[in-house]
């Protein structure tokens, strides 16, 4: 339960981080309610691809320990 709790946080952590480096980007070329929109949408797919993109490397970790155990 804890290993969950801390995998969460470390998403919301990671969302709150590209929204930080994300808005004032976007600020320079929209206004500030278009960026916030914008940036919401742009970090949520970069979250759920890291998710994507860690969950598989952790597989083929998993695929290269069998491997390696036989």
């Amino acid at each position: 339960m804890v290993n969950k709790l801390v995998y969460l946080i470390f998403i919301a952590v990671t969302w709150l981080v590209y929204v930080g480096f994300t808005l004032p980007i976007l600020l320079l070329f929209m206004s500030f309610g278009q960026s916030c929109h914008v940036a919401m949408i742009i970090v949520t797919v970069m979250t759920i691809l890291f998710i994507l993109v860690q969950r598989t490397f952790r597989g083929l970790h998993l695929i290269n320990q069998l491997q390696k155990n036989i």
